[in-house]
Formats: structure tokens, C-alpha cells, sequence
């Protein structure tokens, strides 16, 4: 009986020291260790609203950024993020093309007011007219919308193609990489429009020494001016400019040439970078002009 007594006795002290223990414990044995490595899934968020797609049509304006582009629709520049998936699409659209293209609005999540455009499609808008791409403004000329003319680069001559680009009162063939702005008069590189050439059809009366005077002024802000004789302009392509003066620097060339071309005086302002796009850039320049025609 004694026995008894005493193993109730020491049963009931152990249960009381397991429950003060227990008690005692600040830390929840619910908590897990803090060498835990478990991965701990959040719960997903609300993704953005995303718009049905929605189809258009504009024009091409350039890339802002490496993931935006500019699309003029309805003369409103747009822009729209570009994934890698779909830069490739845009490798054969110049600057200036028309295209056709689908996009979608998404919501930009914590802003209710401001919307990204993000293109899916993009395609170019074939010409059905045979101008093509580089043709300036509406072609009222009777010449051939399409042609070939001799370029010499690096002393190899070939034939390349053109198209008839129309101007205020002229027209003229444009080869492939350059494209004739008509409302500015402008022939540029379509890869870098910095390579630029400044067309100005001269009154009749027009007076050569002014013109002479002015571009010396011009030119000087760019380097010592020089102007080439009839004998050094004798075996090449401007061999019947009235008029051909030049400055550079280590960043540029400027040229200022005055020429007749079917019977009306012309004075071309050309602006050429130092750079790779230069080579091939003044042959062609040359073809160009020497191709003007009064309209």
C-alpha cells in the first residue's frame, strides 16, 4: 500500500514538471525552426486587364527605345512596347512605311488612368502603285515609276535600281537606301538621316555670286572652304556645275553645288557625316540629282 502511494506520488510530481515547462515555453512549438528552408508560395496577385485585340493602320515613325516604337495613326504618334518576339517583324519596315498591325491595351497595375499598348502584329503595306517606299509625294510625272541608273563606287560602275521620287516642280529617281522627303525637299539615308541633301529649285534670275557669297559663309562654320575648279569637276559627275564649294571637318563634309538640269538652275546643300553609311552616299547623290527633270 505504501508502495502505491509513493508511485502515485512521484507520477502526479513528474505530470506537474511537464506542465510548468510547457508553460514557461515563449515559443509555440506551432512556429517553425528558424533553419526552416520550406518555400513559401504567396498568394497570387491580381494580374492586369488585358484589352481584346484591336487592329489598325499608320505609319511607321521609328524606334523611341529598343522595346518601343512610334506609329502615326491618323497623324497621332503612338508608341508601343515591341517583346523580342516580334522585333524581327520590324527588320524589313523602315522609318515612313505604311503598316497594318495589331495591339492590345493593358492596365499597368496600381495606375487606373494610363494604359500600355503592346504591339502583337505588325506587317508593311505593299504599295499597289509601283512608287514604292522612297517616292516623296504623289507622282504626277509621265516618266517611268521605276528605272535603272549607272553608280560608281570605289571605281566599280553598275547599274542599280531606282524609282521616281516627285518634288515641288521636278521630279527625280531615288535609289533604294535613301528616301525623298517632297514637303521638305529632303533626299536622306533612310539607315541614318543625318547623310542629308537639301534640294532648292532656283528662280530664273537667280544671281550665282550671291549664292556663291552665302554658301561661303555657310560652309565656313564647319572648316576652311574650298571651291573646285572646272578642271578637277571635268572627269566626274558634277562636270557642268556652275558652282561646287565644300568644308570639313573631322566630324563632317558639307558640299554646296549649283547645277542646271533641264533648262532650270538648282542648288543642292549636302550634309555627310563621318561614318560607314558615307560610302556609296555621294555616287548616289550624283545619279540622283543629275536625273532631275522640270515637271
Amino acid at each position: 500500500m505504501r508502495n502505491t502511494m509513493n508511485i502515485s506520488a512521484s507520477l502526479l510530481v513528474l505530470v506537474m514538471g511537464f506542465s510548468l515547462v510547457a508553460c514557461g515555453n515563449s515559443s509555440p512549438t506551432a512556429q517553425p525552426p528558424a533553419n526552416n528552408t520550406e518555400k513559401q508560395t504567396p498568394a497570387p496577385g491580381k494580374q492586369p486587364e488585358e484589352s481584346a485585340v484591336i487592329e489598325a493602320e499608320g505609319i511607321l515613325t521609328g524606334w523611341a527605345d529598343p522595346h518601343t516604337v512610334e506609329i502615326r495613326v491618323k497623324e497621332e504618334p503612338m508608341s508601343f512596347q515591341v517583346g523580342e518576339n516580334l522585333q524581327k517583324s520590324l527588320d524589313d519596315i523602315d522609318d515612313e512605311d505604311s503598316v497594318q498591325f495589331k495591339y492590345v491595351e493593358k492596365a499597368i497595375e496600381g495606375d487606373t488612368t494610363t494604359k500600355q499598348l503592346v504591339l502583337t502584329e505588325i506587317a508593311k503595306v505593299e504599295s499597289n502603285d509601283g512608287n514604292g517606299t522612297n517616292a516623296g509625294g504623289n507622282v504626277t510625272s509621265n516618266r517611268a515609276k521605276t528605272s535603272e541608273l549607272e553608280v560608281t563606287v570605289e571605281g566599280m560602275t553598275e547599274k542599280r535600281a531606282v524609282t521616281l521620287a516627285q518634288g515641288k516642280g521636278y521630279s527625280l529617281y531615288v535609289f533604294e537606301p535613301m528616301v525623298y522627303d517632297a514637303d521638305d525637299q529632303e533626299l536622306t539615308m533612310k539607315i541614318d538621316p543625318d547623310y542629308e541633301v537639301e534640294i532648292e529649285k532656283l528662280p530664273s534670275d537667280y544671281n550665282l555670286n550671291e549664292l556663291k557669297s552665302d554658301a561661303k559663309k555657310e560652309l565656313s562654320e564647319t572648316g576652311i572652304v574650298k571651291q573646285l575648279s572646272e578642271e578637277k569637276l571635268s572627269n566626274g559627275p558634277m562636270k557642268e556645275a556652275k558652282l561646287f564649294m565644300m568644308s570639313q571637318n573631322n566630324k563632317k563634309t558639307e558640299y554646296f553645288i549649283v547645277k542646271e538640269l533641264d533648262g532650270n538652275g538648282f542648288a543642292f546643300h549636302i550634309h555627310v557625316p563621318v561614318g560607314e553609311p558615307s560610302e556609296g552616299f555621294l555616287p548616289m547623290v550624283y545619279a540622283s540629282i543629275n536625273s532631275i527633270m522640270n515637271e
